[in-house]
């Protein structure tokens, strides 16, 4: 856990909403959340089913439009951003499904991040001058992620564990500053769910996080700060075990 937050110092926020509504045909899927985030932290947000995660990920990764609020991310007021231009700006995400090249081995989707941040932009298709110029820094996202030995394989052919690896690694050779992963452990097994947790705690270090999870082991294990939402309102926020205890949140969880 980040020391910081250990000790009750107030961390510098990297990324503060204040105020965020959404509704969709007359529902309210997020009404009226603040949610701070601070630098060098993993911030969970969880939440039963229809809790209003997703929604609240996509409002604050851009994907979604708000109806009111406002979204700042280091200092800077993004609430009109559109999703591209907040990539370019440090902010990058995952999706619940996996997304990498399925007919590229995982070097090659490896190339395609590496390449932009290098400005390989107008030879995207050339393989061989993408690998000459930043083949060690793929050889080091493949074995900081456990792919060395599946480099030259294609990722459609990857053991589904492996797979979200390879997207783990997609998004952080970006080297984002502000990493937004939308349920990481969706669809793994045990020995996958260990290994991918082990990897995204070997990320934060020297990145922020935001994850929205269902597996509360994994929160558990790997956050700073939990946010609880239930029917998209924020229920209650501060450090796991806290949380966990809080009579509001076992009443949405487990209903008493």
């Amino acid at each position: 856990m980040n020391a910081a937050i250990a000790s009750g110092m107030d961390a510098e926020s990297i990324l503060v909403a204040k105020g965020l509504t959404r509704s969709f045909s007359g529902f309210t899927a997020v009404k009226n959340v603040d949610i701070k985030v601070s630098r060098n932290t993993i911030h969970s947000v969880i939440g039963p089913n229809g809790a209003g995660k997703s929604t609240l990920f996509n409002l604050l990764t851009r994907f979604l439009e708000a109806d009111a609020g406002t979204i700042t991310y280091k200092g800077a007021d993004v609430t009109r951003t559109r999703p591209a231009q907040l990539a370019r700006q440090g902010v990058v995400r995952s999706f619940q499904i996996s997304a990498v090249f399925p007919h590229l081995t995982a070097s090659q989707n490896l190339c395609i991040p590496l390449q932009r941040m290098a400005g390989f932009t107008k030879v995207f298709w050339r393989s061989t001058v993408c690998m000459s110029e930043i083949e060690d820094r793929v050889a080091d996202l493949l074995k900081r992620f456990g792919l060395s030995a599946y480099a030259h394989v294609a990722a459609g052919e990857l053991p589904y564990g492996r797979k979200r690896a390879l997207e783990l690694a997609t998004t952080f050779a970006l080297e984002p500053e502000l990493a937004l992963l939308d349920e990481p452990m969706a669809g793994l097994g045990i020995e996958d769910v260990a290994r991918v947790t082990d990897l995204i705690a070997a990320q934060a270090g020297g990145n922020t996080i935001v994850m929205v999870e269902h597996n509360l082991k994994v929160v558990q294990k790997l956050s700073d700060v939990v946010t609880v939402l239930c029917r998209g309102e924020v229920l209650a926020e501060g450090p796991y075990d806290t949380v966990a205890e809080d009579p509001r949140v076992l009443e949405a969880y487990i209903g008493h």
